[in-house]
């Protein structure tokens, strides 16, 4: 049945795509090859397991009729993994398949959120390329577990938000509020972030209406401020102190722990540490935290995570942005580095959490990253016709060389 899955998602790519770009085809179709080969071929090499046997056996007891919860984050996902066994047949294998389409349609609504936040941004080709192959995203999306599924439905809820908002296409409001349930269920933190988001847009909107210009930066940061207090005392609630310090004992566990001596005795010692630990969620692990092969691997994504970074941080300074969509954005991604930042402390889990604000980070870099495509492509392009131009220059030569006249020149110079 892994092959009907696999037809199945090749026809739907096939039929998405059919109305896109020649290079999303091309490399979205790479893409889909190589997250269809590693969910065949390499997955089932890989020493570690992750969680996926936990999600598998949730979906096959829910297939056999077993009792769900109404919230439950992991029988919400078993509930759509469910449905995939009952057609496809009980192999993670199948849900990996489906996450392959999944992680290449990603990029689809991340470049129109680029694209609505650079008005001057044409085009973001180089921005699909690195969404579309972004190492340790590309590795965790092919994993039979939420990832894939929550990220996509994040990105597309906030291109659903941008477009409402900005676009003022109010009707597409109407589809935010199911696929904001379905992130709710799925990675409720996720959500309530991107609901902090859109206040903080709303509240900027409200103010550029009011003074009937755009927002500076430094009112763009007063607006932040009440949505900043909302989201800490959101924050306050979900997570008080003694479940702060449960979650991270919780996750502080195995080689892969960081920071696994911090207690927060109080609130100030949250504010304190938030920094840190989002420095430390958004680039860990650092070189001294190599113990493993696997630390080892990841430690490789530290340069290109530091170049996101700072590209995102010069393409905001050197190029005009729509204030709506930047407020929207830097919620969403300052507050979810800080706040996951806060309860996690293992490498693992970090890097699959972190995968969302990865792809924030490269919207945010989209200018930089096309001007490095367009200087690429054009060497490519001039290597390729020089080339060319050296190809026919050969066989002009060759034809020459092989005509009777010129042999019968050669003959009488000869003589």
């Amino acid at each position: 049945m892994v092959v009907a899955a696999t037809i199945a998602v090749v026809l739907l790519f096939a039929l998405v795509s059919r109305h896109r770009s020649r290079l999303y085809r091309v490399a979205g179709g790479v893409a889909l090859a190589g997250h269809l080969l590693f969910a065949i071929v390499v997955l089932p090499l890989l020493p570690y397991d992750w969680d996926i046997d936990v999600f598998h056996s949730i979906a096959v007891g829910i297939l056999g009729g077993g009792d769900t919860s109404p919230l439950s984050s992991l029988d919400a996902f078993g509930t759509v993994q469910a449905v995939l066994y009952a057609v496809f047949g009980t192999d993670p294998t199948v849900l990996a398949v489906f996450n392959g389409l999944l992680a290449v349609l990603i990029p689809l609504p991340a470049c129109y959120v680029a694209r609505r936040l650079y008005d001057p941004l044409e085009s973001t080709n180089g921005l699909l390329l690195v969404l579309l192959f972004l190492p340790f995203p590309f590795l965790f999306n092919s994993l039979p577990m939420r990832d894939a599924l929550s990220t996509l439905a994040a990105v597309t809820l906030l291109s659903i938000c941008v477009r409402a908002i900005i676009d003022r296409r109010y009707w597409w409001a109407l589809t935010a509020p199911p696929l904001w349930g379905l992130l709710f269920l799925l990675r409720e933190e996720l959500a309530l972030l991107i609901l902090l988001g859109v206040v903080g847009a709303l509240l900027v909107a409200a103010v550029r209406r009011v003074v009937d210009e755009d927002v500076s930066l430094c009112s763009l940061a007063l607006s932040s401020v009440p949505v900043g207090v909302c989201g800490f005392a959101l924050f306050a609630v979900l997570f008080p102190v003694d479940a702060l310090n449960a979650r991270l004992q919780y996750r502080a566990m195995g080689g892969a722990a960081y920071l696994e001596f911090m207690r927060y005795e109080s609130w100030l010692d949250v504010l304190l540490a938030a920094p840190v630990r989002a420095i430390y969620f958004q680039f860990a692990p650092f070189p001294l935290h190599v113990t493993s092969t696997f630390d080892l691997v990841a430690i490789l994504s530290l340069p290109l995570l530091i170049a996101l970074a700072v590209t995102a941080y010069r393409s905001i300074q050197a190029v005009e942005t729509d204030s709506l969509v930047e407020i929207l954005l830097g919620i969403v991604y300052v507050g979810g580095i800080v706040g996951y930042g806060l309860i996690d402390s293992n490498f693992g889990t970090t890097i699959r959490h972190r995968s969302v604000f990865v792809f924030l980070l490269a919207v945010f870099s989209a200018p930089i990253l096309e001007s490095w495509y367009r200087s690429l492509r054009q060497r490519v392009d001039e290597a390729i016709y020089q080339r060319r131009k050296t190809d026919e220059k050969q066989c002009e030569a060759q034809e020459l060389d092989a005509s009777p006249e010129v042999r019968s020149e050669h003959r009488d110079h000869a003589h």
